[in-house]
């Protein structure tokens, strides 16, 4: 792995209306694999705040072997995310959600009169 530092500009919004935070690499490209690690970041933003600042960063580039096995196993981990749904019904009809509760029957308790001596 080779690694190089530079520098990079950061933007972060945690607003109603965005929550994000942006990373841009002067002149460097990321590709799979890569690490990149900011120093001294600002982790820590109030609600309704935007910051935008400086700092350095350094970026490790992965092998050819590494960049290899990390753009083969991607493909196969976004299958996972096919299994994601924010409905609140399923698409199979072998199973109805939410499942109604079983009812138990309750026979009744009957009592007989008197009392045989």
């Amino acid at each position: 792995m080779s690694k190089q530092l530079v520098n990079c500009h950061i933007d972060m919004s945690n607003t109603s209306e965005f929550l994000y935070a942006h990373v841009d690499l002067n002149g460097v490209k990321v590709g799979p694999g890569d690490a990149v690690l900011v120093h001294n970041p600002i982790v820590d933003i109030e609600y309704g705040e935007i910051l935008s600042y400086s700092r350095t960063a350094t970026v490790s580039k992965a092998g050819i072997f590494s960049r290899l096995w990390v753009y083969l196993t991607a493909r196969l981990e976004i299958t996972m995310l096919y299994e994601v749904s924010f409905s609140t019904t399923r698409f199979s009809k072998a199973k109805r959600y939410p499942r109604p509760s079983e009812k138990q029957e309750i026979s009744p308790l009957i009592l007989q009169e008197g009392v045989k001596a």
